[in-house]
């Protein structure tokens, strides 16, 4: 096997020449047709949301009739990890975080069958819910902010029938859907007097219009042979015919209620530099290029303004999938690019000979264009975790070519045939390069298929398979086209080694033999090196956050008033948007969008830079902290960088959960005061849900409701009727189908005297008797928003985190701050979820370590059917992680997920050299040679190849470890620092230690068979 692959490359030249023409036409055909996104396909997190819409509630009536039912039913779900439930105005919405061994369809299965039977005991109007499940390619590519001036009758009918069908007849487009448009309605407004005076049943009326306005599918009809499918219809196609239902006798709906087509009535701000605003959002085809899609999405968006129909209305793109991924992908190239050039430098350095050195280097491409053919025919797609993996394998992949070459050429340089060095040297080597990359694949193996972190597992394999490909690529390259390319370019040569390699090689052939014979020495050098670094390096080693995703945007915050009208509303936001707007191209601002819900209490401005702005980020934040409006009562600004719910990149929460929420209030505000001071912390927030608006209560009056013989329901349900309204069948007009809301009139229920005074007819009297007569009045603080996890109370406090804070001493420090605090019974404080994932996430990675090392090691076992030698080449792998360490702490990079995937890397690389030294000396003493002088002879031998392999794959990522190469705004500089400092550290101690180990384990093989033989008393 050592001979037959190179004896039959050099026996069929132009099969194997054939061959390679045809796998370089696939990986050229495969690299024009792949797939371009920014994420794999294939990974659906184990989380599903729920909502559901109660309108027009408050929290308190959502979490009593909504949440409570649906966390009964929830809570039977098997495989739960987390479940948080949230109560607002008009809706509830419940996050269900399940176990990463649970299969999500049959999750998602379960979960629908508990909606349905909870159903059953949630209120008549609740009538629908929705189960979102996140699939990262089922995410907008192209988020578009929309501005709606009021030129613009009815905006959503404009987008919906000239944007959306332009957009969705493009090549790959999927869907386009719109956000904060203003919808028309059809509004019928009761006047209270008119329908008291004609003593109309508002039920009835209802009842009457539902009735009017109807499809029903009838059945099938045969007539003269032909069957037909039959229809009933009863459609009310216009506002006026729906004002003209007749009522009673000769009373219409117009007569008591005035009828019309309007815009909804809201008090959300939605606004793109100062004007009114919409959002839209373009999602492509799971198999579409995210590039193109992108490009022609905006193309035909600058189109659409020039559209008569649309006049008024512009676009900003915001953020673009097809952007971003392009600048990833250019800069990954850029990357890679540099990183070969490098490589194929140091080539030339050690070589001197361009023949060579364009033989080796031309590995690269062919082994990548392999790969992309690979990846294009498994189905999948090329993303940036993918890219990540094509640029670190860039310097990997010539160190198989590097080995074989050199072996070749040395051997016709000893006077060996064109033939028998090509065929001879592959076999000399093949047992040690086919070890080197084996180890380097199998390290992937145990963190795809074993590692509890079902994420990290995912994007390992999408990292990983990409460098298996590229590595099995590669070893083709050596031991097929290698040898039979060496038979044409018979006129280069091996030329001797330059004098500063030729002075290298022999001191470190007198250092290695010192080593050999002072080995208490060499011990107590090993042993000083393994103290410092646990001693000064790894206590400095900061373990990171997650770093900066948030691509050159951020959030001016502020609060409002509980209490405070739409126009004061409208006023804060315009002080908070003008600080922007006055400094908008001091600032480099691109875009700035605000925002401020219906009756929230809390906003945003988000700020969109410019990629070539005239300052940092950082700088501009500043300043917009300095420059934020301090003279408004009542409100407070602070600068952050998420406007949404959860934790951003740079975010943390901590959670005080109990049952009491004014107890829960006080505690939350404390806890903020206490961690405020905390190193790392620059803003605390503490969720202004629990700080709530006034409610008033109408509390039914038993002894009044029994004296007018009126029941507290009809009085719950009149209230419920004049402030909510009811929801009617839609119009049916010109193809549109238009909601119909129907309600008393704002001027009548706008106040508390004119709730107050709705009448309720009562049978003991035999007339109309007020609200106000039923009823006491009460007045107290109600919540804006209830948050329960796991069933229980909370409320919770957002950190914003400095962009290189340390993790570590961050939770050090907040368990500090509140290590003396006193909670009462039932109630206690815990770190949010971004801390327990963090936990997780370094488990995953310290197990993935552990398993790569014990696969690493059996599989060198097997190849070298030994325990022994295995033993000497594993101690690189300590090696390399001490290097790694010093890697991270002299350049300032923190312990991040890029860094932990770097160390993965590393178990699989650093043993390479030691396979090929090792396998050498094996070589040599089965030749007859003794111990000490082949494990000299092999150190001098591999030297050069050693080098060579290590700087290429060294210069390989030093443009990734300086550079800006990111992955969605994560840099992927900590992995290119980790794997580069570990590799020289590894490469060092390789050629001193591992010949010294080596050594030590023989002597130990030998001692222990001689105490074997000692005890059996025979002869082994």
């Amino acid at each position: 096997m050592r001979e037959q692959l190179p004896t039959l490359a050099y026996d069929r030249p132009v099969t194997v020449l054939m061959a390679f023409l045809a796998l370089l036409v696939i990986g050229l055909i495969a690299w024009s047709r792949v797939p371009v996104q920014m994420m794999p396909n294939g990974f659906e997190p184990g989380f599903l949301w729920v909502q559901v819409p109660y309108p027009n509630a408050s929290p308190t009536e959502v979490d009593e009739r909504i949440v409570r039912p649906i966390e009964d039913q929830l809570g039977t779900v098997a495989g739960i990890q987390r479940l948080r439930s949230r109560a607002d105005d008009g809706s509830a919405g419940f996050g269900v975080e399940f176990h990463s061994s649970v299969d999500m369809d049959e999750a998602y299965n379960t979960v629908v069958d508990r909606l349905e039977r909870a159903m059953v005991d949630l209120p008549e109007d609740v009538e629908r819910y929705w189960i979102f499940r996140y699939n990262p390619n089922e995410d907008p590519i192209v988020w578009t902010g929309i501005t709606l001036p009021p030129t613009v009758d009815d905006p959503l009918h404009a987008l919906e029938t000239v944007v959306k069908p332009r957009l969705e007849r493009l090549s790959g487009v999927a869907s386009v859907d719109f956000y904060g448009v203003p919808q028309r309605a059809v509004y019928v407004d009761y006047d209270k007097e008119r329908v008291y005076a004609h003593g109309i049943d508002l039920g009835n009326v209802q009842r009457t219009l539902s009735a009017g306005n109807f499809q029903m599918a009838s059945g099938r009809i045969v007539d003269r042979g032909l069957t037909r499918s039959a229809r009933s219809l009863a459609q009310v196609e216009s506002v006026e015919a729906l004002a003209a239902t007749p009522i009673k006798d000769d009373l219409v709906l117009g007569d008591i209620a005035d009828v019309r087509l309007r815009a909804a009535l809201s008090s959300t701000i939605w606004r793109i530099n100062g004007e009114q605003a919409a959002s839209l959002a373009v999602r492509k085809e799971a198999s579409a290029n995210t590039i193109a899609v992108a490009e022609a999405v905006e193309a035909e968006l600058a189109a659409l303004e020039g559209d008569r129909r649309l006049s008024g209305i512009t676009f900003f793109t915001f953020f673009s999938q097809g952007e971003l991924v392009g600048e990833s992908i250019a800069t990954l190239l850029n990357t890679a690019l540099t990183g070969g050039l490098f490589a194929v430098f140091i080539l030339y350095l050690f070589l001197r000979e361009w023949r060579m050195t364009l033989l080796i280097a031309a590995s690269i491409p062919f082994s990548l264009l392999i790969t992309v053919a690979v990846i294009y025919g498994w189905g999948s797609s090329l993303n940036l975790i993918s890219l990540m993996g094509l640029m670190l394998a860039v310097g990997m992949v010539v160190d198989n070519a590097i080995v074989v070459i050199e072996t070749i050429y040395r051997r016709r340089s000893l006077g060996a045939g064109v033939r028998e060095a090509a065929v001879g040297g592959v076999g000399e080597v093949y047992l040690a390069i086919m070890a080197s990359t084996a180890t380097t694949m199998v390290v992937f193996l145990p963190v795809i298929l074993m590692s509890e972190n079902a994420m990290f597992s995912f994007f390992m394999g999408q990292l990983g398979f990409p460098v298996v490909f590229a590595l099995a690529a590669s070893l083709l390259v050596a031991l097929v086209f290698a040898p039979l390319a060496t038979r044409y370019i018979g006129s280069a040569e091996i030329k001797p080694d330059p004098r500063w390699l030729a002075w290298l090689t022999d001191r470190y052939a007198g250092v290695l033999g010192w080593v050999l014979t002072h080995r208490t020495d060499a011990t107590m050098a090993l042993l000083a090196a393994t103290l410092l670094t646990v001693g000064v390096a790894v206590p400095n080693v900061q373990c990171a956050g997650e770093v900066d995703e948030n691509l050159n945007d951020f959030t001016i915050r502020f609060t409002v008033p509980p209490q405070a009208s739409i126009r004061e509303r409208d006023a804060i936001v315009r002080a908070f948007e003008s600080v922007v707007e006055e400094n908008q191209e001091e600032w480099g601002v691109r875009v700035y969008r605000a925002r401020l819900e219906s009756d929230a209490m809390r906003g945003g401005v988000t700020v969109y830079l410019g990629t070539d702005g005239p300052m940092p980020r950082e700088e501009v934040m500043e300043r917009a902290e300095a420059a934020l409006p301090t003279e408004l009562p009542g409100v407070t600004g602070t600068i952050g960088w998420s406007e949404g719910e959860g934790e951003g990149s740079n975010q943390v929460t901590l959670a005080v959960t109990g049952e009491d929420m004014s107890t829960l209030v006080a505690l939350a505000d404390e806890v903020a005061r206490r961690v405020r001071s905390v190193d790392g912390v620059i803003d605390v927030e503490v969720d202004l849900s629990s700080e709530g608006a006034e409610e008033l209560h109408l509390v039914i009056d038993r002894d009044a409701i029994g004296r007018y013989g009126v029941s507290a329901q009809q009085v719950g349900g009149l209230v419920s009727y004049a402030m909510r309204g009811t929801r009617l069948p839609d119009l049916q007009t010109g193809g549109r189908e238009i909601p119909v809301q129907a309600a008393f009139a704002l001027e009548d229920r706008s106040s508390l005297d004119t709730l107050l005074d709705f009448d309720v007819f009562s049978p003991a009297m035999m007339s109309l008797v007020p609200v106000r007569s039923l009823t006491d009045l009460e007045i107290t603080k109600g919540p804006m928003r209830i948050r329960r996890t796991d069933r229980r109370t909370s409320t919770t406090i957002t950190l914003d985190l400095e962009e290189d804070a340390d993790m570590s001493a961050l939770r050090k420090g907040l368990s500090a701050s509140l290590e003396d605090m006193v909670f009462p019974r039932g109630y206690s404080w815990s770190q949010g979820t971004e801390f327990d994932r963090r936990a997780r996430d370094d488990d995953a990675t310290l197990f993935a370590l552990l398993l790569s090392v014990c696969f690493v090691f059996l599989l060198m076992g097997v190849l070298f059917e030994s325990f022994v030698l295995p033993l000497s080449i594993i101690t690189t792998v300590p090696m390399a992680m001490a290097g790694a360490v010093w890697g991270l702490v002299l350049t300032g990079t923190g312990m991040d997920t890029m860094a932990g995937v770097g160390l993965v890397v590393l178990v699989g690389v650093v043993v390479n050299n030691g396979i090929v030294l090792v396998d050498l000396v094996e070589q040599l003493r089965s030749g007859g040679m003794a111990r000490t002088p082949a494990l000299v002879e092999a150190g001098r031998r591999r030297l050069r190849p050693i080098l060579m392999t290590a700087m290429t794959t060294i210069c390989g990522l030093v443009p990734m470890a300086l550079g800006a190469s990111s992955f969605i705004g994560i840099p992927y500089a900590p992995l290119g620092r980790t794997v580069i400092g570990g590799l020289i550290a590894a490469t060092v101690l390789t050629l001193g230690f591992v010949p010294y180990l080596y050594a030590v384990l023989d002597d130990a093989r030998t001692s222990g068979r001689h105490w074997v033989a000692w005890i059996l008393g025979s002869d082994l």
